[in-house]
């Protein structure tokens, strides 16, 4: 189920294969998952590594795909999006949670 975390990545995408590839990351703890531009995040009921300084540190200028899914990489892209790093100059950006 798309090893980079990115299901839209998969030859076919219907409801079971999206279901079965979540499913399989969820017991994996990866908890994040990409659907193309869409981060699915899954409630793992219980405490995981996630959110420390050093996880924060490493998605602040990663390129997308070279590390897993995260809602810190979501944030980034887009800060640097209205910022106009990357080329195309500032665009206004939305994240709807």
């Amino acid at each position: 189920a798309g090893s980079d975390g990115n299901l839209a990545a998969l030859a076919e995408l219907d409801e079971a294969v999206l279901l079965d590839g979540l499913r399989e990351r969820f017991l994996r703890q990866q908890v994040y998952t990409d659907i193309g531009d869409i981060l699915i995040a899954m409630n793992p009921f219980q405490p995981l590594p996630l959110y420390g300084r050093e996880v924060s540190e490493r998605y602040q200028h990663h390129e997308k795909g070279t590390l897993p899914p995260h809602i810190f990489a979501v944030a980034s892209r887009a800060y640097h999006a209205m910022l106009g790093r990357g080329g195309g100059g500032p665009r206004s950006q939305c994240i709807v949670i």
